[in-house]
């Protein structure tokens, strides 16, 4: 990596228009400032900039690149593989785009042999993440919407929105890597931006959407590794800064939920994400990362500042794009109960029994589905695949009639 850090430079007078950038589509706009920018300074790099340009007319989500193989590209939830030589890159291509991403930083895949970052061409910003493989270095980017959509536009529930307005408290976002939990926030401090005037300190890894500021909001945004060192020293910085609302990117370690934990309980409405596949679980996984002389505290405070969950997982829509779907827990005194007596396997019990009130505040990822299916956006087969617990969907198929013969319509 090395000699080709040396190679770098001789490769400056190689800048051409290998490929002219493509005009970004009229939903997306020109990428914002910030992050690192992609400079045209070698082919392989001008190669780089044109995929991604390709990438984002096509609505492409990600590009997955192993050296020496075609490119995979993700649109709508599908993998599909380039064709031709041109989808190649060689190892040398993508150590190249690594230097260029980390400002030739010395060992950028240390200690993790993982590194992501932000990065930005003329037309997209994407999110860069490197690891070392058998099959040598491999990467994968994710293309970020340069607009930053609106909650309602991502199917935010109400009831998460109206959250925002608390002083304190935890909210996570919940789901698998690419679930669209970024995004959820993003969107969410987009709402606040535009109504509130708050002090909002974001922390990620890396820095995906930037916000600029509108009013008197204040907005401090800073990545891990270029702006602190770790999350938990993130949080305790944050700490001095006064904050109305903290963004903690993940919920990486112990030390960090502790932090997270610590900053809902001293008056500050934190937002964080973790992954989990169902509410029960998240609150498993959170609790369970401490050691048990810990555990009864932690759920004695978590059980205190919960404001709520949200569990989300992107399904195969019937329009062929992708839809959400959410499992959804808003604390309350019954619930509360339940986290503190380490009795979350009675979670969805509890969710269960909101069927019959009259604001549904609290719902089962089987209920999402359900009212998707009612909707005609997703396929009572994809719902029935997807189900956490498919023996009760089938059931409520079953008694609002579109469920025949076995076959969920």
């Amino acid at each position: 990596m090395n000699d080709l850090l040396t190679r770098r430079e001789q490769r400056q007078s190689e800048a051409t228009a290998a490929a002219a950038p493509v005009a970004a589509p009229p939903a997306l706009a020109p990428a914002p400032r910030g992050g690192t920018a992609l400079v045209l300074s070698s082919v392989p790099l001008a190669r780089l900039h044109a995929l991604i340009d390709s990438c984002g007319e096509m609505r492409v989500s990600d590009m997955h690149i192993h050296p020496g193989k075609p490119v995979r590209r993700v649109r709508s939830g599908n993998l599909v593989m380039d064709q031709g030589p041109d989808g190649i890159f060689t190892a040398e291509d993508i150590e190249a785009w690594l230097i260029e991403a980390t400002d030739g930083r010395p060992n950028p895949l240390e200690p993790r042999g993982h590194v992501s970052v932000a990065m930005a061409t003329d037309n997209y910003r994407v999110r860069g993440t490197f690891r070392k493989s058998h099959a040598g270095v491999t990467v994968t980017f994710r293309l970020i919407p340069n607009v930053i959509p609106e909650a309602n536009e991502v199917g935010v529930p109400q009831i998460i929105q109206d959250l925002m307005h608390r002083d304190s408290g935890l909210i996570i976002l919940e789901g698998p890597t690419g679930s669209g939990k970024t995004t959820a926030i993003a969107a969410l401090i987009k709402m606040v931006n535009r109504h509130y005037n708050k002090h909002i300190y974001m922390v990620e890894d890396p820095t995906e959407f930037v916000h600029e500021e509108i009013g008197a909001t204040s907005i401090i945004q800073r990545q891990i590794g270029s702006h602190a060192l770790d999350y938990p020293t993130a949080i305790e910085d944050a700490l001095r800064s006064k904050p109305n609302i903290i963004v903690i990117g993940e919920l990486l370690n112990p030390a960090t939920a502790k932090a997270a934990l610590h900053a809902a309980t001293t008056g500050h409405l934190v937002i964080t994400t973790a992954h989990a596949g169902s509410i029960a679980e998240a609150l498993d996984s959170f609790i369970g990362q401490f050691n048990a002389d810990e555990q009864a505290q932690v759920r004695s405070r978590l059980s205190q500042s919960l404001l709520a969950i949200m569990v989300q997982k992107l399904v195969p829509a019937v329009d062929g794009r992708l839809q959400a779907a959410r499992e959804v827990l808003v604390n309350n005194t019954n619930f509360s109960e339940l986290i503190r007596k380490d009795s979350s396997h009675l979670i969805r019990a509890q969710i269960d029994g909101d069927k019959q009130a009259g604001e549904r505040r609290s719902f089962t990822l089987e209920h999402s589905l359900f009212t998707l299916v009612a909707e005609g956006k997703i396929t009572g087969k994809t719902a029935m695949a997807v189900a956490k617990a498919p023996d009760d969907l089938e059931a409520t198929l079953r008694r609002a009639g579109i469920y025949d013969m076995g076959v969920a319509v």
